[in-house]
């Protein structure tokens, strides 16, 4: 029976950790940022957005625009009137100018940020009683994810010890 009783605990606990750290451990997605084009003008004229996140400019004009980077690392391509779209995924920091090359009088920019840490990556310490995680297979894209399984495992097995220990109090 106490074997019983463990593995559920065990299982429970797993589940837990599985679920917290899906919840605080998850990759950020990248973003889609709007454009509109009118009246001969980006609206914005400005934009920031972060590394991996896609710009799409919207042509309300009845004139085909373009938007070109002023240093031609990036160009959307024609972009017909009437609504038409086009989208550029941004890969690196830095501040984009950007002009219609089609008229020249029409200017915008594109600040694109590094991508932020992780929320609280690096910022916690792990509980005394759980064992420090080491990398073996020189591959170290999953040890943060293995320590924070560990953490979180910690966190509810501490929970559920604690809440049996009311429970049988009573």
């Amino acid at each position: 029976m106490a074997d019983r009783q463990l593995r559920t605990r065990i299982s429970r606990a797993l589940g837990g950790g599985l679920v917290v750290a899906a919840l605080v451990g998850g990759t950020a997605l990248a973003a889609d940022q709007a454009v509109a084009i009118g009246g001969f003008a980006y609206s914005p004229a400005s934009i920031t957005v972060s590394v991996g996140d896609t710009v799409t400019w919207t042509n309300n004009d009845p004139q085909t625009h373009t938007a070109t980077a002023d240093d031609a690392s990036w160009n959307s391509g024609n972009i017909a009137g009437g609504g038409g779209t086009k989208a550029v995924t941004f890969t690196t920091a830095g501040t984009f100018p950007y002009h219609c090359a089609i008229h020249s009088s029409m200017t915008g920019s594109v600040t694109v940020t590094a991508a932020a840490p992780a929320p609280g990556a690096g910022a916690t310490t792990p509980p005394t009683d759980v064992a420090p995680i080491s990398e073996t297979d020189g591959d170290s894209g999953d040890g943060s994810l293995v320590g924070l399984l560990m953490v979180a495992l910690a966190g509810v097995v501490g929970l559920r010890a604690t809440w049996g220990r009311l429970a049988t109090a009573r």
